[in-house]
C-alpha cells in the first residue's frame, strides 16, 4: 500500500493549503434564511459533513446567485469533495466579477491553480514505480535446526547427524518488480465522505541465495492485484488477490494463492486497521503432501503518533488458524505484537519490535506419540538512513541495518525448539 500511502498524503496537503473565506467579506444579513443557511454552511464545513455544507450554500445562491463569498464556499467544498470542474467554476465565476477585491483576486488566483494541479494529480491515471532492495545477511540457523545432538523421542535417546544440527551461513538477498497504480478518477460516495478509487497490482521477485547451505535456498515469485477506496481524513480500504510461487533449494515448493481484505480507521494521531488473510497453500513435494491447506488470520492493528509524529508507537493482535490436510499439521494459535519506532537525526529512524505468538496443533506428533505447543518469540531492531541531500552519492536509496533473534520453544522436546539469529544490511531504491 505504500503507493495508496502516498495519495493520501498528497490529498490530505492539497486541502490544507487553502482557506478562502479569511479574505472574502462576509455573508449578508439582511436575509434571516440565507443567514441561517450561511451559518449551517460553515458549521458543516468545518465537520466534514460535505453533502450537507454543500446544499446549504447550494440555496443561499438559489436565493441570490451574485454572493461571492456563498461562491466560494461552494467551490471549497466542491473542491473537498474531488468535485474538481465544479469547484473551478464557481470560482472562476467569482474572478470574472468586476466587483471582486484585487486581493481576493490574488487568494482565487491561488486556488484555481490548486484546482487545476490537483485535477491533473488525482485524475484518470496509471503509475508504474519499479523497486529493488539488495543486501548481505548473516543467518546463524539457517535450517532452524535444534541446538543439542542428543535428545529423547518417543522415550528413546537420539543423536542427530550433523547436518540435523543448527547451521549457520552467510547469503545475499534480491528483491525486485514493479508496482501499478491506477487512479480511475472516479468519485467514491459513502455519507457524507467523498473518496476516490484505485486499483493497485505488482509483481516481485525476492531471492535469497546461502553461500553453502544452497539446499536451503529460498526463491519466492508474486504477483497481486487489486482495488483499493480512499476516503480523505478517514478512512481507506483495500482488497488484494496475491499469488507467490516458491523454490527451496532447487526444488520447487508451492503455490500460495490469497485474498487480504483491509480497512484503517485515521484520525489525526493515530490509525486503527483491521486485516484478514485467507490463504490457500499447496505443496509439490509428495514429502510436504500433508502440509497442503487453508492458512486462516485476522486481527486489529494500531499507531499513535507523538512529536508531530516523530515518534510512532505501534501494537496489534492476532487469532491464527491453519486446517491441514493432516491433523499433525493443523493448528490454531495467536500472536502480538508491539513496536516503537523514531526519527533519531536528520534522514535516519530507528526502531524496534516484539513479537509473541503461541501455536496448539490438533493432532499428536507421529514421533513423540503427543501434542505439540509452541512459544515463539521474535525480537527486532533496526535503523534506517535515507539519502535525500543534494550532495548524497546515493541519493534516493535507503539504508537499512536489521538485526532479529527467534526463539521457539516446543512442549515435545528440543527437535522443535531453536533459537536463530538473522542480521542484515541492505540497500532500497524506487524509481
Amino acid at each position: 500500500m505504500y503507493q495508496v500511502r502516498n495519495v493520501i498524503i498528497s490529498l490530505v496537503t492539497a486541502v490544507s493549503v487553502l482557506c478562502l473565506s479569511a479574505e472574502v467579506a462576509a455573508a449578508p444579513k439582511d436575509n434571516p434564511e440565507i443567514e441561517s443557511s450561511f451559518t449551517e454552511g460553515m458549521a458543516a464545513l468545518k465537520d466534514n459533513r460535505l453533502e450537507t455544507a454543500i446544499q446549504y450554500f447550494q440555496n443561499i445562491l438559489s436565493i441570490d446567485p451574485s454572493l461571492d463569498r456563498a461562491q466560494l464556499e461552494l467551490a471549497l467544498a466542491y473542491y473537498r469533495t474531488l468535485r474538481y470542474a465544479e469547484a473551478e467554476k464557481q470560482a472562476q465565476a467569482v474572478l470574472d466579477d468586476p466587483l471582486t477585491p484585487p486581493e481576493v483576486r490574488v487568494t482565487v488566483l491561488a486556488f484555481l491553480a490548486q484546482v487545476k494541479r490537483d485535477s491533473k494529480a488525482f485524475g484518470q491515471k496509471n503509475k508504474f514505480t519499479p523497486f529493488l532492495t539488495g543486501g548481505i545477511m548473516h543467518d546463524s540457523n539457517v535450517n532452524v535446526g535444534p541446538v543439542d545432538q542428543d535428545i529423547r523421542i518417543g522415550g528413546e535417546d537420539i543423536t542427530l547427524a550433523p547436518q540435523s544440527l543448527k547451521r549457520s551461513d552467510n547469503a545475499y538477498v534480491l528483491n525486485t518488480g514493479i508496482s501499478h497504480l491506477y487512479q480511475s478518477g472516479k468519485r467514491v460516495q459513502v455519507g457524507e465522505r467523498t473518496g476516490m478509487l484505485v486499483w493497485q497490482s505488482g509483481a516481485s521477485v525476492y531471492s535469497r541465495q546461502y553461500y553453502d547451505a544452497s539446499d536451503f535456498d529460498l526463491v519466492v515469485a508474486s504477483i497481486n492485484t487489486g482495488p483499493a477506496v480512499l476516503m480523505l481524513r478517514s478512512w481507506r480500504a483495500s482488497l488484494q488477490f496475491q499469488t507467490d510461487y516458491l523454490t527451496l533449494g532447487d526444488k520447487a515448493l508451492g503455490w500460495f494463492s490469497s485474498i487480504k481484505p483491509s480497512i484503517t480507521w485515521q484520525r489525526t494521531n493515530s490509525e486503527l486497521t483491521w486485516d484478514a488473510i485467507y490463504t490457500r497453500r499447496f505443496y509439490h513435494q509428495d514429502t510436504d503432501k500433508g502440509r497442503k491447506g487453508n492458512y486462516l488470520d485476522t486481527g486489529l492493528s494500531g499507531g499513535l503518533y507523538f512529536d508531530n509524529r516523530r515518534v510512532v508507537g505501534s501494537g496489534g493482535a492476532r487469532a491464527i488458524a491453519f486446517f491441514a490436510d493432516k491433523d499433525e499439521f493443523s493448528y490454531t494459535g495467536i500472536q502480538f505484537k508491539v513496536g516503537i519506532s523514531t526519527d533519531t537525526y536528520r534522514n535516519g529512524s530507528a526502531y524496534a519490535r516484539q513479537q509473541y505468538s503461541y501455536y496448539s496443533y490438533d493432532g499428536e506428533d507421529p514421533r513423540f506419540e503427543k501434542g505439540r505447543k509452541d512459544n515463539e518469540y521474535i525480537s527486532t531492531l533496526g535503523l534506517v538512513h535515507e539519502y535525500n541531500e543534494p550532495e548524497d552519492l546515493l541519493k534516493g536509496w535507503i539504508l537499512n541495518l536489521f538485526w532479529e533473534r527467534s526463539e521457539n520453544d516446543s512442549t515435545i522436546g528440543q527437535l522443535y525448539s531453536y533459537r536463530r539469529y538473522q542480521t542484515m544490511l541492505s540497500l532500497s531504491r524506487n524509481f
